[in-house]
């Protein structure tokens, strides 16, 4: 069940990247959000993540991503962690591989959502 639900997530996230869905696509990102481990060494937001998924598909810069390797860490009854490989397309060939942790949290209106990812490692292709 965790799995299932887990891979639907992915799946959607998938969809809505390839169709450029950004209401979509933002309905599965939680408001309180946060990413760690980038380069940067910022912490992006839900207003972070909006602008910059907003940017890449407005622009068409972004095209796909996909998951695989997933290694579910946790599971409770409102949390689900897990590590996964994502691999993002860009719309000129190049790829960017990332390493990450991801948390999942089922929300008040019994979305899944994530409220936490954890960069590892990534590399560009």
């Amino acid at each position: 069940m965790s799995q299932e639900l887990i891979l639907n997530w992915l799946n959607e996230l998938s969809e809505t990247v390839k169709e450029r869905d950004l209401e979509r696509h933002m309905a599965l990102v939680s408001k309180k959000v946060q990413v760690y481990g980038l380069p940067s060494e910022k912490i992006v937001d839900y207003r972070g993540w909006l602008r910059r998924r907003k940017s890449e598909f407005n622009r068409k810069i972004l095209i796909g991503i996909e998951y695989t390797d997933l290694n579910i860490k946790t599971i409770t009854l409102r949390r689900l962690g897990f590590n996964i490989v994502e691999t993002m397309h860009a719309h000129n060939g190049k790829r960017i591989i990332i390493q990450k942790e991801i948390m999942l949290e089922l929300e008040d209106n019994d979305k899944w959502r994530v409220v936490e990812e954890t960069i590892k490692d990534w590399s560009r292709e």
